[in-house]
């Protein structure tokens, strides 16, 4: 509970510090995904990962170093039952933008770092490699807000998967 505070206390801050980056954007319709290259973008979600059960949380700082490709840092943990885990990983994400939409641009990710675990089925805690893929799709709100919805897979020792849904504000 403490962590979803934070979480939110977070992302409440960086809406409120984003009302410049709005200011800027006036001349464009409302929920529009353009012209994010050389702007970071702040998420924050949670999720349900499957095998074993457990709730997810995730935290990125993604910096568009073009309008369509990303890269930062991915923070996940989780837990539920006897298990539990944390994680980092650095992240590349691409974001095409769509012709007919621009209000929607799907996503795919893919990253390395580390990874946590403490799970039951073994003897204890242990940290390994962690290789994040997934993918989802972005819907825009507003010039600075877009949510999003996706699948992760988290391929260690241990492959495991699940759903995320999520808020981003363009910083």
């Amino acid at each position: 509970m403490k962590r979803t505070l934070t979480i939110v206390a977070i992302a409440a801050a960086l809406l409120a510090s984003s009302a410049a980056r709005a200011q800027e954007t006036k001349t464009k319709p409302a929920g529009v995904i353009v012209g994010r290259s050389g702007y970071a973008n702040l998420g924050v979600g949670g999720g349900y990962m499957v095998n074993p059960e457990m709730g997810l949380g995730l935290v990125s700082l993604d910096y568009f170093i073009t309008d369509e490709i990303a890269v930062g840092p991915y923070i996940h943990f989780g837990g539920g039952a006897d298990n539990s885990f944390w994680g980092v990983s650095g992240q590349v994400k691409y974001c095409p933008e769509l012709t007919v939409n621009k209000n929607v641009r799907p996503y795919l990710t893919a990253g390395i770092g580390f990874i946590d675990l403490d799970f039951k089925r073994h003897d204890g805690r242990f940290t390994t490699f962690l290789f994040p893929v997934g993918g989802g799709i972005e819907f825009g709100l507003s010039d600075i807000m877009s949510v999003e919805a996706g699948a992760l897979y988290e391929i260690t020792e241990d492959t495991f998967s699940g759903i995320t849904v999520g808020l981003r504000v363009l910083l």
